[in-house]
């Protein structure tokens, strides 16, 4: 039976025994399910998801897009989708469209139908997201880090030259933002400016004043606190340019020195998108101006922008911000010029949402980091010239210095807080600027700065634009003037071409790649331009992308720079370079590849246009054809209606001056001529106020129409007639004196004086005092003996500076070329010294072909390169002249000897300290060179050493007693060789060994002639036995006894015999063994080796 069958029979049979458990434990069961029945309650309503959807904007839409297609898969907690058909359902309904599981939903305010899901771990679920038909549009939410603007190490001084720039620090007078030319009627009084940034020391003495903690908030910290923490005074910084309190008598001034201040801490931690949009979107309500000096890295590698949140909340600033007016957003155009970035790659500051803002310095160029971009509005002063901005630092040690203030403060990042201080005053002098107005009045209010940049172009519109610097360097004065008299501009339209659609490879690093052109028909003066752009590129940094309008005005959107990133994702570049053109007719875009090797695809692009509808201008002059005749009175076919160099426009918006009169003021200076040429008031007759009319001034008088006409002198002359109005001794008709002043105003100095020489020195009197400063008065005015005309015009001397001679030769120092030696002087002869003793500027010229000791060598060349006596043909006194020894290649400043008197000197003997050794002695058996050929011993014939006798004394000998051994060899033996066993003890004596063993044994040796390492050898054996003690025993004479002597004797001799046969053997086995070769003896050297050393010769080699 299977287990499974047991099993089972078990379960059958034993049913009975649990039928009754059984049925107590269904009942359990059964009451269990019925407790929940019996407790139950009505279930909670569940929430509705209330929100009205609207059509996504094109920025917002896009900014989704770029996320869903970047082709990133990195992983979050948090990501933000769009699900407008959720709207009126419940939390729940999301959950079941999702195959994950959510920790919770939020609804974020900005986007309606968009939701914050939160999931329980970090996961990748774009594919999910993908599938879900409800999920329209999705974006991942995740920290990021932004950057404070990079602010360069230059050298700062502590004036706030931004504001007022008179020239400090070698700077551009007048080179600044004009703030003093608004500051006479607005300061920024209730305007608000929040600094979003690493947090604001909003207890600083000179931001502390104005600012509201009320509405602050650390979005670091989600804290009502934002200051910052230590090193962290970037913030703070910038409050200080934008709305440093001024005329506290402390510190520095803002440029709106009483707006009111909020800081916003940010970026001092990583943050999401939602950070981004609520930080930048903070109390909108009552917010004017967000100003933000940072951004993403400016590598020249990274193409950012603002997520759909951050998007949206951009928006909302614009259209709902300041009761509707809009909130303006600053930001920082960055400061990457040196990677080749472009702030065009930047997303923030390339919002038409944002104000980009350029940096220029002391000097009006651009700013060594400040980076191009059409999307540049205006450019600010910064750092980067000859000195920093002043502005407020962090209080004690912990910002960039250890006092609150900071001297060096720079980058785009100080630029920034500048144009948002300037839209401060604008906005105070009119609060119903919009938006747009204040874009509006910034660019008709921009200065031409650096006006010699090759960058600069006149739109369509008129207006000069530059990629470096968007409109021009920012100009308060006429910023609050053109916006006090602002009318707001007319409603914002928006054109959109729709995607075009292009899907073509961009020829690799040719001259001319793809273009593709748009016919706009919509109407418009334009205010900004969108290009949304997708390409598909290996290395995108080789794409240069332009765009050029109806108009022909360019703009460069991306330019070749070192970026191997990959593609363009629905990237929108914007470009504020075609204000006021009208947007009709043909733009183009073109892109061209301009590196080898990587290559790409154009996939498609958009172009969107935004601005106000076109209103007629036929003549150009600023005002509408409607107005001119409606309300001006002007001729709208002629844009200057009175003549007077001034357009209609300019006179109603500008200056204030009458359109259809010349002349507003009526002081006979029409009112071009006042502003253009003599900077007078068009609308004052009389400018300084001095009781002449400006006219009369400029036409009659020829003073100055700006400055007061007063005699200050009391000489009876105006300024304006008096060469010097504060001198009473100077004025027309005066005499004219020898003293360097115009004494009778006549434009001349001294006249007169040229042709008289009052003390007859051959020098004029006007010379004397003008050019050679003599006494005009005294011939001689230096005393020494020279007349001043012959120094000037003969000795060419100094006739203020008495001319010595110091040693006495009767020369002056300007004659003599050593004034202090009286060996030298132009008279005296030269010397072969190295001096130049007659004063011809020639050194030893006498001495270049002579041969004084006729030793065959020129003196010179003896004195300067043979160091030898130029004067003694023998330097050395060897004997030998030191021409001779140069030619055999001796050294003339050393004795060549014969030590050994051998009739050859040194350099001929190989040892010139033994006569027996020289070129002409025999050679000899000696090992000795004796002949000097660089051979020893040659010539005689080989040594053949013989053994002739080796007798012994004996061969076996009793232990510790000698055994002699004699050997004798033939003449050609130098010496005989003795080698025995080393426990032998040898006593070896000329050719004859004594040889004593401490044991018994056998022992073997050699004895050798030897000569010239040829060796003659016999073998030695000897034999070395104990001494024994013999007992003597009376002997018998029986012959039993003898014979067994004799038996006891034989076998003795046996063994002996058997020991000898051995021995033998052994001898004949050594016998054949090869001789070992003595280590050679050789004869001690005992002469004198000692031979003075050689000169070095080297010095006559050339």
């Amino acid at each position: 039976m299977s287990r499974f069958a047991i099993e089972k029979s078990k379960v059958f049979y034993g049913s009975w025994v649990v039928t009754v458990n059984m049925r107590v434990g269904v009942f359990l069961i059964f009451i269990t399910l019925l407790a929940p029945i019996a407790h139950a309650q009505p279930a909670p309503e569940l929430e509705i998801i209330e929100c009205t959807p609207t059509e996504l904007s094109f920025g917002v839409n896009n900014a989704f897009v770029r996320a869903m297609t970047d082709e990133a898969q990195d992983i979050s907690e948090q990501w933000l989708v769009y699900m407008p058909s959720m709207c009126g359902q419940v939390e729940e309904a999301i959950q079941s469209h999702l195959s994950f599981n959510l920790e919770s939903i939020e609804q974020p305010n900005q986007i309606p139908g968009a939701f914050i899901l939160n999931l329980e771990d970090s996961m990748n679920i774009r594919e999910e997201l993908l599938s879900v038909d409800e999920v329209v549009r999705w974006s991942i939410i995740k920290p990021h880090s932004n950057e404070p603007r990079f602010i360069p190490n230059d050298p700062s001084f502590s004036s706030q030259w931004h504001l007022q720039n008179t020239g400090q620090g070698s700077g551009t007078p007048g080179e600044d933002a004009n703030v003093t030319g608004a500051w006479d009627s607005v300061n920024g009084t209730g305007v608000l400016i929040s600094v979003v940034d690493d947090g604001v020391d909003h207890q600083h003495n000179d931001l502390s004043p104005n600012y509201q903690d009320a509405i602050d908030w650390d979005y670091c910290g989600d804290d009502g606190n934002p200051t910052p923490t230590s090193n962290d005074g970037h913030g703070t910084s910038a409050a200080g340019v934008a709305a440093g309190i001024g005329n506290n008598n402390y510190g520095i001034s803002g440029a709106a020195m009483d707006a009111d201040l909020i800081g916003i801490r940010l970026i001092a931690c990583s943050n999401t998108d939602q950070d981004e949009a609520d930080s930048i979107g903070h109390r909108r309500d009552l917010v004017a101006i967000s100003s933000n000096s940072w951004g993403p890295s400016d590598s020249g590698k990274v193409v950012s922008g603002p997520g759909p949140l951050l998007q949206a909340s951009l928006e909302d600033n614009m259209y709902q911000g300041r009761g509707g007016l809009g909130t303006i957003v600053t930001l920082a155009g960055g400061n990457g010029r040196n990677n080749d970035d472009n702030s065009n790659y930047d997303g923030y500051a390339n919002s038409r949402f944002t104000i980009g803002v350029a940096a220029i310095t002391d000097y009006g160029d651009q700013a060594w980091y400040s980076e191009d971009g059409a999307n540049i509005l205006v450019a600010a002063h910064s750092r980067g010239g000859s000195q920093g901005i002043t502005t407020a630092d962090i209080r004690g040690s912990g910002g960039y210095t250890s006092s609150d203030i900071n001297n060096d403060f720079g980058g785009t990042s100080s630029a920034t807080p500048l144009v948002s201080g300037v839209i401060a005053l604008m906005l105070e002098a009119n609060p119903s600027l919009t938006y747009r107005d204040v874009q509006h009045v910034l660019v008709h209010s921009a200065r031409t700065n650096d006006a010699t940049d090759s960058d600069w172009m006149t739109n369509g519109g008129g207006h000069d634009v530059n990629h470096k610097y968007g409109h021009g360097a920012i100009d308060a004065g006429l910023a609050v003037h053109i916006a006090r008299n602002w009318t707001n501009v007319n409603p914002e339209y928006n054109w959109s071409s729709g995607e075009i659609d292009i899907s073509q490879s961009i020829p690799d690093n040719t001259a001319s790649g793809l273009s593709d052109t748009v016919t706009v028909d919509a109407g418009l003066l334009v205010e900004s331009v969108e290009i949304r752009f997708d390409a598909d590129h290996t290395y995108r940094g080789d794409l240069e992308i332009t765009l050029t309008s109806p108009d022909g005005t360019e703009s460069r959107l991306a330019e070749k720079h070192e970026d191997n990133n990959n593609n363009f994702n629905e990237w929108v570049f914007t470009s504020m370079l075609h204000w006021d053109e009208p947007s009709d007719g043909v733009w183009t875009l073109e892109v061209n590849d301009r590196g080898n090797g990587d290559t790409g695809t154009w996939n498609h692009w958009e172009l969107v246009i935004h601005g106000a509808e076109e209103i007629i201008d036929t003549d150009n002059d600023g005002l509408p054809d409607e107005d001119e005749t409606s309300i001006h009175n002007t001729d709208p076919l002629d844009p200057d209606s009175d003549d007077d160099n001034l357009m209609d426009g300019y006179e109603i918006f500008n200056s204030s001056t009458s359109p259809i009169d010349s002349d507003t003021d009526d002081d006979l200076l029409n009112d071009g001529q006042e502003i253009l040429i003599f900077s007078t008031n068009p609308l004052q007759e009389d400018t300084d106020s001095d009781g002449l009319s400006d006219g009369t001034e400029v036409l009659v008088t020829f003073s100055n129409p700006l400055l007061f006409d007063d005699d200050g002198d009391s000489d009876g002359w105006y300024w304006f007639q008096d060469c010097n109005d504060s001198d009473p001794n100077i004025k027309p008709f005066q005499p004219e004196l020898l003293d360097g002043i115009d004494n009778n105003c006549e434009n001349g100095i001294d006249e007169g004086f040229k042709d008289l020489d009052s003390d007859n020195d051959r020098l004029s009197d006007w010379a004397e005092f003008h050019v050679q400063f003599t006494d005009w008065n005294n011939p001689d005015t230096d005393g020494d003996g020279m007349d001043d005309g012959d120094e000037v015009q003969v000795f060419f001397s100094d006739p203020t500076y008495a001319d010595p001679d110091d040693d006495n030769d009767g020369y002056y120092w300007f004659q003599d070329c050593d004034d202090n030696d009286s060996d030298r002087s132009p008279g005296l002869s030269e010397w072969l010294n190295g001096i130049d003793d007659d004063c011809d500027e020639d050194i030893d010229e006498d001495f270049q072909t002579t041969d004084a000791d006729r030793d065959g060598l020129i003196d010179v060349d003896e004195y300067y390169v043979y160091m030898t006596e130029w004067q003694d043909a023998d330097t050395d006194g060897d004997g030998m002249q030191d021409g001779y020894e140069l030619f055999i290649g001796t050294n003339p400043l050393f004795a060549d000897l014969d030590n050994d008197g051998d009739g050859l000197r040194w350099f001929q003997d190989c040892d010139d300290n033994n006569s027996n050794i020289n070129p002409y002695a025999p050679e000899i058996r000696n090992g000795i060179d004796d002949n000097c050929n660089d051979e020893i011993d040659e010539g005689i014939p080989d040594l053949n050493p013989q053994l002739r006798i080796v007798s012994y004394s004996q061969l076996i000998s009793e232990v510790n007693r000698n055994i002699v051994i004699t050997a004798y060899a033939n003449a050609d033996t130098e010496y005989i060789l003795f080698e025995f066993d080393d426990s032998l003890i040898p006593e070896v004596s000329s050719n004859q060994v004594k040889i004593t063993a401490a044991t018994s044994g056998i022992y073997t040796g050699e004895v050798c002639a030897v000569a010239d390492d040829v060796f003659n050898c016999e073998s030695i054996v000897i034999e070395f036995t104990p001494v024994e003690e013999k007992e003597v025993v009376p002997k018998t004479t029986s012959e039993p006894e003898e014979r067994s002597t004799y038996l006891s004797q034989l076998n003795d001799n046996l063994v002996t015999m058997m020991v000898l046969i051995f021995v033998l053997i052994l001898v004949v086995l050594l016998g054949l063994k090869r001789p070992k070769s003595p280590v050679k003896w050789e004869q001690e050297n005992n002469f004198d080796t000692s031979v003075p050393a050689a000169p070095d010769l080297s010095l006559w080699n050339n």
